[in-house]
């Protein structure tokens, strides 16, 4: 009798195949992504207003701008100043670049505009001035020094600075008093809002 069975030489077992590393180099790099928003996120949660600088005297800012300037926050003394602290990777930095730029044309000989890149890598940064072309000073807040001197408890986060080097207090519609600081991205409108109410503090 012959035999029916069919054997199967390990030559016609095809392979399973293997997966992909580029895939998993993407997993890993959305992952990593993933956590350290998180953790600007939890940071913010953890950091309340109350340990925030809000008043008195602003703290130094020195720093050098991605073009090489030196730049201190003592030079503008006598000018109202806006710090905006943002990052290539947040999306809604990106929201509210254009105001910012937008608002640094039409008020820069009245306001200085000052840009801190938070925990950026620079060709990134730089990458992200181009694409908006930002043209106020902007520069890597090495070692998150001034992030961590002003408390801020994300990004995006803009501080507002009056003449005289103090932090600004305003008033919203009511007359309610406002701390001179605006977490998360700024709309053109309480931007324009904030700025007005700077000049008008410097009359």
């Amino acid at each position: 009798m012959s035999d029916n069975l069919t054997s199967t030489s390990s030559a016609d077992v095809t392979p399973a195949p293997k997966p992909k590393r580029g895939g998993t180099t993407i997993i890993i790099i959305v992952a990593v992504v993933g956590v350290l928003l998180l953790a600007v996120f939890y940071y913010g949660i953890l950091n309340p207003p109350s340990v925030r600088v809000a008043s008195g005297s602003a703290p130094p800012i020195v720093f050098t701008t991605y073009d090489g300037n030196d730049i201190s926050l003592a030079d503008y003394q006598g000018k109202p100043v806006v710090v905006n602290f943002w990052a290539s990777w947040c999306f809604p930095c990106r929201e509210e670049q254009a105001t910012l730029e937008a608002a640094w044309r039409k008020y820069g000989d009245q306001v200085q505009f000052l840009g801190l890149a938070y925990l950026d890598q620079e060709p990134n940064a730089l990458a992200y001035i181009a694409d908006f072309d930002v043209t106020y000073p902007n520069g890597p807040d090495k070692g998150s020094r001034i992030y961590n001197t002003y408390h801020v408890q994300g990004v995006p986060e803009t501080f507002f600075i009056d003449t005289e080097g103090k932090m600004a207090t305003f008033k919203d519609a009511a007359g309610e008093e406002i701390k001179g600081y605006h977490i998360g991205p700024l709309s053109a409108s309480l931007l324009e809002n904030r700025i007005q109410q700077l000049l008008e503090m410097a009359q």
